[in-house]
């Protein structure tokens, strides 16, 4: 699973009449991992590996 956005079309339903845009994927990110049952840094963790994978893109220290 990865996590993407729409941007600019398509806003989150907790965005209603306005543009959306990347700066709405943590609020994604926390809505998912409450439904998913674990932490939002948990789902991120694993969001960031798998696009990480998929695309071929080293981990940055920190991340």
């Amino acid at each position: 699973m990865v996590l993407e956005t729409d941007a600019p079309d398509m806003a989150p339903a907790m965005y209603p009449n306005q543009r959306n845009s990347p700066e709405h994927l943590p609020d994604i990110c926390q809505a998912l991992a409450a439904l998913m049952n674990i932490s939002p840094q948990r789902l991120a963790e694993a969001t960031t590996e798998n696009a990480c994978a998929l695309f071929d893109w080293p981990r940055q220290a920190g991340d």
